[in-house]
């Protein structure tokens, strides 16, 4: 549910511009707070149309405005929203300068990197999002590895990674007929410590519980594993009922694909550089102006400046030449079908209910505005109830502030935050040659159990979709995050097509 209407937002458009004369602390004072929150919005919006648009001044002027009326120390909701997009439409712009925005940018993003890792603990306790997909993944993984006497689980979280999945999981296991099974966890994670730290915690309640027991590291990202090797670097063994869980970093994987991307005239827009080479700017200011233009704004439509060159241009010829030499298969396409070659028994997958990997900057800014608004608001009603306001502070500062940056302000390869929505998520694995695997209803009871244990009844809802085949987790009836369960579809290859055909 939006909460940004649209004739809200253009009731303040047309006075957008027309700050009192007195100054700015002046007219921000002139306002009562619900004509702050009206300017306010149109504000964001307008900022980032003026991105889009390139013009840097008018942007700008409005990232003024906003700075009067939103601080990240603000009492209310929506100002602490509109500080942290305003800072990624800042950095938008910083990076168009590389080097400046490095040098302003590498320092201050690293002062705090080592509060990280408690901001997303804290995540964790203050949203019962993360505890939902944990305890859906792996009721779906027990009923899929039912009987089963040698288990394989394979932990491609990451950052989502938490051992308290998988102790639940230990006591669900040590609670089921026939008793436990002789269990192997495989965890991928690029920090060293973390790993350590869960083999011993891990180890420590299997233990306690008598559950034979084996932990397997891989220090890398997902977005590094080769999928051509995933066999020999998850230890995968024959004669073990392998179950693999990924939350939240499924996604990372499509920024693989725009490494490296050439685009080419009648299949998408040209690059910044190849306009830039071609119209050399004669001043600094016009050249950042034409970098703003053609990175914010150029799009496969963009047929005017697409049809000025010709196709037998040398930088169209080089675009060509690397188009062809690209990979056939993108990354997350092959390691997928590198994933259905290990026949997992199910492969369960959590992932943000959003669509911030749109290719038009305005769709994911606007996407990702009011996606992360009921984020905002989730936090804003727990800090509420459990008097902990500076650590919903921390979890908008560090998790959901760096995760905006990386919707709003990167592109590329560096654009790693590309959340899907399950439907385009489904067509993806599809393609791959895996199958659904239902969600059972007993599933969504225990969530719905485990959202009273919580306190989270009302505005929170779990959701069954009306095949049964997944679960949605919402709040105020929106949709803000999705499991799913996958196999290997029967008769089919990696890449999708039917045996023999």
């Amino acid at each position: 549910m939006d909460i940004f209407p649209e004739d809200t937002v253009s009731s303040a458009t047309s006075s957008l511009y027309s700050p009192s004369p007195h100054g700015y602390g002046s007219w921000v004072q002139e306002l009562s707070h619900d004509q702050q929150s009206v300017r306010l919005i149109s504000l964001l919006y307008q900022c980032a149309a003026e991105v889009a648009a390139g013009a840097f001044d008018r942007a700008n002027h409005c990232l003024e405005q906003i700075t009067q009326l939103a601080s990240l120390d603000a009492p209310h909701t929506l100002q602490r929203l509109a500080a942290v997009f305003a800072d990624a439409l800042a950095r938008k712009l910083l990076n168009l300068v590389p080097g400046l925005s490095r040098a302003l940018l590498s320092t201050a993003n690293s002062a705090e990197a080592h509060l990280i890792p408690a901001a997303r603990r804290h995540l964790f306790d203050m949203l019962p999002f993360m505890k939902l997909a944990y305890l859906t993944s792996n009721h779906a993984i027990l009923e899929a590895l039912e009987g089963e006497k040698f288990v394989h689980v394979v932990d491609l979280s990451g950052p989502a990674s938490n051992p308290v999945q998988w102790i639940a999981l230990f006591h669900a296991l040590r609670a089921r007929r026939g008793g436990p099974p002789h269990l192997r966890i495989t965890a991928v994670h690029d920090g060293k410590e973390f790993l350590a730290n869960m083999a011993g915690v891990l180890a420590k309640d299997a233990e306690a519980l008598d559950i034979p027991f084996q932990f397997s590291a891989v220090e890398a990202r997902l977005d590094e594993l080769d999928p051509d090797a995933l066999r020999q670097l998850l230890r995968v063994r024959s004669g073990e009922a392998l179950a693999i869980s990924v939350v939240a970093q499924l996604h990372r994987l499509l920024a693989a694909d725009d490494a490296g991307r050439r685009h080419v005239p009648g299949s998408s827009c040209l690059t910044p550089v190849q306009i830039i080479a071609r119209s050399s700017p004669s001043s600094f200011g016009e050249l950042l102006e034409r970098e703003l233009n053609t990175r914010l704004q150029l799009s496969p439509d963009s047929s005017s400046v697409v049809s000025s060159l010709s196709p037998q241009s040398p930088v169209l010829q080089a675009a060509a030449a690397a188009q062809q030499q690209r990979p056939a298969a993108a990354k997350l396409g092959s390691f997928l079908q590198a994933v259905r070659a290990l026949s997992p028994k199910i492969m369960v997958v959590a992932e943000p209910e959003a669509n911030h990997n749109a290719a038009a900057f305005l769709e994911r800014f606007e996407e990702a505005l009011n996606y992360y608004a009921s984020l905002f608001d989730c936090l804003e009603r727990a800090s509420a109830a459990h008097r902990c306001a500076a650590e919903r502070a921390r979890v908008e500062r560090l998790v959901l502030g760096e995760e905006v940056r990386g919707v709003v302000a990167r592109e590329g390869a560096e654009r790693k935050e590309r959340h899907e929505r399950l439907a385009q998520w489904a067509r993806r694995m599809e393609g791959a040659g895996m199958e659904r695997v239902g969600m059972s209803y007993g599933g969504m009871m225990e969530a719905r159990k485990l959202l009273q244990s919580l306190g989270c009844g009302g505005s929170y809802e779990v959701v069954h979709d009306a095949p049964g085949e997944a679960f949605f987790f919402c709040w105020h009836r929106r949709p803000l995050y999705s499991v799913s369960a996958w196999r290997p579809a029967a008769g089919r290859h990696s890449g999708g097509r039917l045996v023999g055909s």
